[in-house]
């Protein structure tokens, strides 16, 4: 059996510059088999390389593989199979009316068609690409049934994290269009982050069986391709960055109190009084969330402002670079999940990502030889200088609460000033049989339930997660919650 040692800092500093595929960065080395096997696998991740570059040492891998009798399959009119293609999704629309308990429906824009990439996505060699209309159009049914997945920081793929399925695809212009769900009963944290910070969200494709027009020219035209899922991630992590995205819940008012009335006219008075009252309490609901996580947020930013500070003094030093696990993608994953929990007003505890590498292991071509009081050093010089505000991305965001609380109060103003209070609608027979075997009664006149009492009541009549969000979905609608 041939046993390879391995390569420590100091071998490896006494290479000389043409042991490795990029002799300026000292990247990608070829000093025996298994590295230069590596060196190839890593070729289209590495970054900091410009086309050429990259293009030359692609020419001296197959080169040296050539001299150490390794065999290289340089397809290059195929991208290769299993790397994800993650193209930022335009839209993301959440509803919250449906009346399944295990779904909460998505619809939006998957990616632009006949339009180049802003940005190169993984595994197409460092070049934007640009997904043609018929190539789509062929490849379109593949959606269908498809899953959705998600990370923990939506910041990219992963395929054993399937949280949703598409049920529907279509072409409508240059846009591919999807919809279907997620499983809101399943994971109901996800759910409740994806509805959180759908604003910033959008969706990816992932392909498989992608074949590109020139490999050699500037940007990859893909003519054809087959779809095998989609996951939800933030805009700021995908290729295309140009369009806005536009999510919003069901049922958000998007007329002023008078545009409202005017088209309701007579109707107005009997229509908005359920609305009036739903109103009072989101517009308490929002008040308390914004102030518990606005502090949340002061708390963690620094934090998280940190890890992102060291991450970035890592990159600089060409420490802890690997693609998937280096520390320095690490880091930028637990700042990115500190965030999003903040942003639900909850103080991070715990980092859910896979284990982490304690040294270099076999998927990576970089080595790390540090001592301990070299790391604690370059850790103290990157918080000590990091600095990266959020004050606009704050003052935003405050200023569209601000502006919905507006939109709110003069909704809810008009609603009071004429109103006549309207015919309960019936409890379906499905959720009335449930209230029967519970303590709850309807109550009468305008008289509402309080949710803490509905919450004690179904719990203690044994009723799962699904059927209490289906009775309280359905006390929501008939007004009486």
């Amino acid at each position: 059996m041939n046993v390879i040692a391995k390569l420590d800092k100091k071998s490896r500093d006494a290479l000389p510059d043409d042991m490795f595929a990029v002799p300026r960065l000292r990247k990608l080395l070829l000093n025996d088999e298994r590295h230069t096997l590596m060196a190839w696998k890593d070729l289209d991740n590495t970054q900091g390389l410009t086309p050429a570059e990259r293009e030359a040492a692609r020419e001296r891998i197959l080169a040296r593989a050539a001299e150490l009798g390794v065999t290289i399959k340089d397809d290059r009119h195929r991208i290769e199979t299993g790397r994800w293609l993650s193209i930022d999704a335009m839209a993301l629309n959440i509803a919250t009316n449906d009346d399944h308990p295990n779904k909460m429906p998505f619809s939006g824009v998957l990616t632009k068609l006949d339009e180049p990439s802003d940005f190169a996505p993984g595994g197409a060699a460092g070049k934007r690409i640009i997904v043609t209309a018929e190539a789509a159009q062929k490849a379109l049914e593949s959606l269908l049934g498809m899953a959705v997945d998600f990370t923990p920081s939506f910041d990219g793929h992963d395929i054993k994290a399937k949280i949703g399925i598409i049920t529907s695809a279509e072409i409508v212009g240059n846009e591919i269009r999807i919809e279907g769900f997620v499983y809101a009963a399943d994971f109901p944290e996800t759910a409740e982050l994806i509805q959180a910070l759908k604003d910033v969200l959008g969706f990816s494709f992932e392909a498989q069986r992608l074949y590109v027009e020139d490999p050699s020219a500037d940007i990859l035209t893909i003519t054809e391709l087959t779809f095998t899922g989609a996951a939800i991630l933030r805009k700021d992590k995908a290729a295309y960055q140009t369009t806005s995205l536009a999510a919003s819940a069901e049922g958000e008012i998007e007329m002023t109190a008078e545009e409202l009335k005017a088209l309701l006219g007579p109707m107005l008075a009997e229509a908005v009084k359920p609305l009036a009252d739903r109103l009072d309490q989101v517009e308490k609901d929002n008040k308390e969330r914004v102030e518990a996580n606005a502090s949340t947020r002061a708390m963690v930013e620094p934090h998280a402002t940190a890890l992102e500070g060291c991450a970035a003094a890592m990159e600089a030093a060409g420490v802890g670079s690997d693609p998937k696990w280096g520390h320095v993608h690490v880091l930028r994953r637990m700042s990115d999940s500190m965030r999003a929990e903040a942003a639900l007003g909850k103080v991070p505890h715990i980092f859910r990502d896979h284990d982490y590498p304690t040294y270099a292991s076999a998927e990576t071509n970089e080595e790390i030889d540090m001592t301990k009081d070299e790391v604690s050093k370059l850790i103290a010089s990157a918080v000590e200088t990091a600095v990266k505000p959020l004050a606009e991305q704050l003052k935003a965001t405050e200023d569209k609460l601000a502006a919905a609380e507006t939109k709110l109060a003069d909704v809810k103003a008009s609603a009071r000033a004429e109103s006549t209070p309207p015919a309960r609608k019936a409890v379906n027979p499905m959720v009335s049989k449930l209230l029967a075997g519970t303590t709850i009664a309807m109550p009468e006149g305008e008289e509402k339930l309080a949710v803490a009492t509905v919450d004690s009541a179904l719990k203690a009549a044994g009723l799962d997660v699904g059927k209490r969000l289906m009775v309280k979905n359905e006390l929501t609608r008939v007004g009486v919650l």
